[in-house]
């Protein structure tokens, strides 16, 4: 049985993936900067379900959301995907809809602040 993480830590994954979730976040504050409110990693990553074939997940909360910002992080992401042979998926969302998604408690909501760690 696989144990499912809920402590709010990385201590779990691998040293490289450790790096590199660290590096990415580091990387997001410099371009971001004060736009960022919070960064989760979330998923399989998160809940130690990952496979070989696993996606990075990152929520990232941002005060405002413009076609800027979103091509910035997709291109953040397309160099990580190319330099470290792993995808990250950086979803990014305003602080409005994250309390949205609160208000109705989607399932979405519900994985994050369960399972989510703090980032």
């Amino acid at each position: 049985m696989v144990k499912l993480y809920t402590l709010n830590t990385m201590a779990h994954l691998p040293s490289e993936i450790t790096t590199i979730i660290v590096q990415f976040v580091k990387n997001t504050k410099q371009i971001l900067q004060q736009h960022i409110i919070a960064e989760y990693l979330f998923g399989s990553y998160a809940t130690n379900t990952y496979t070989p074939l696993s996606d990075i997940d990152i929520l990232i909360i941002v005060d405002t959301f413009t076609p800027d910002i979103r091509r910035k992080m997709s291109g953040l992401a397309s160099d990580y995907a190319l330099e470290y042979d792993i995808y990250i998926s950086p979803i990014l969302k305003t602080q409005d809809v994250w309390e949205k998604n609160k208000a109705h408690e989607t399932l979405f909501y519900q994985e994050v602040t369960q399972y989510g760690i703090p980032l």
